[in-house]
């Protein structure tokens, strides 16, 4: 079961965002000339402007972006699928958190960290999740190191989008069934069609 996930601000020294950065991120939103965002604005934005060197220029995809996007609008609307300024701000501002998370374990910058530390993580992100399902999770977003299953950023923070959309949903799904005395608070029912809707977002 997962608790949430924090809604603060870091730069890069791992202290909260200056008037400075807030600007540099109005800048890089006003240059794409549109009230809202698509995800190939927002590949542009991370991977193309001057907001990619606080990720080390990482090349982000377009799943990144489709995955992000869906995370911070989960709790707006089903299927929106553009961000406005507020909401752009918000992805860089868990881009961020996660990448801040991240350097703490990647001492040599190399873009890489170990599975215990992706633990670590997951943990100080309040993601309580289970043995079996971490078991799963290293399995799937692990990928072999000098003999070693290690974690890279990209599968990273394709992991910390997808719990994060996750969470929102099953928080919205445990509420309704609250509400509507379908199933006690520590559980979730689902239709075949939601089950398979929700498979499919994420």
């Amino acid at each position: 079961m997962m608790n949430g996930y924090p809604s603060f601000s870091l730069n890069q020294n791992g202290h909260q965002n200056d008037s400075s950065s807030q600007t540099n991120i109005h800048k890089a939103f006003q240059s794409r000339r549109k009230i809202e965002i698509d995800d190939e604005d927002l590949l542009i934005l991370l991977n193309d402007s001057d907001l990619s060197r606080q990720f080390d220029h990482t090349k982000f995809s377009i799943e990144h972006c489709k995955l992000l996007i869906s995370a911070v609008n989960s709790s707006l609307a089903p299927g929106l699928d553009k961000l406005s300024f507020e909401r752009f701000k918000y992805v860089f501002e868990l881009l961020l958190t996660w990448r801040n998370l991240f350097r703490r374990h990647d001492l040599d910058r190399n873009g890489i960290i170990e599975t215990y530390a992706l633990v670590n993580i997951l943990n100080s992100l309040r993601f309580n999740l289970p043995p079996s399902t971490l078991e799963i999770i290293v399995k799937r977003y692990s990928t072999r190191h000098d003999g070693q299953l290690k974690i890279c950023f990209e599968h990273y923070i394709q992991l910390c989008a997808r719990l994060t959309l996750l969470n929102d949903l099953m928080q919205q799904k445990q509420q309704s069934n609250v509400d509507t005395n379908v199933s006690p608070r520590d559980v979730c029912s689902f239709s075949i069609d939601e089950f398979m809707q929700l498979a499919l977002t994420l």
